[in-house]
């Protein structure tokens, strides 16, 4: 019998080996506090479009068009 995974279950968090190997990958890491600094919504102009991201109540990210 094959046992579901909880709905609820939080993703797995990534480990500083893992963001070491995305940089060596050529990959760019933010971090959502730097991003953020003391406010709940940027903006982010992309190709002439603008974007809203913001931290929801319950910690997550929404990116509205």
């Amino acid at each position: 019998m094959i046992n579901p995974t909880p709905i609820n279950e939080p993703a797995p968090q990534k480990t500083p080996a893992a963001y070491e190997s995305e940089a060596a990958k050529g990959e760019t890491t933010y971090s959502s506090r730097d991003l953020f600094r003391d406010k709940t919504e940027i903006r982010i102009e992309h190709q002439g479009e603008m974007y809203r991201l913001r931290i929801t109540r319950s910690g997550g990210l929404l990116l509205n068009k």
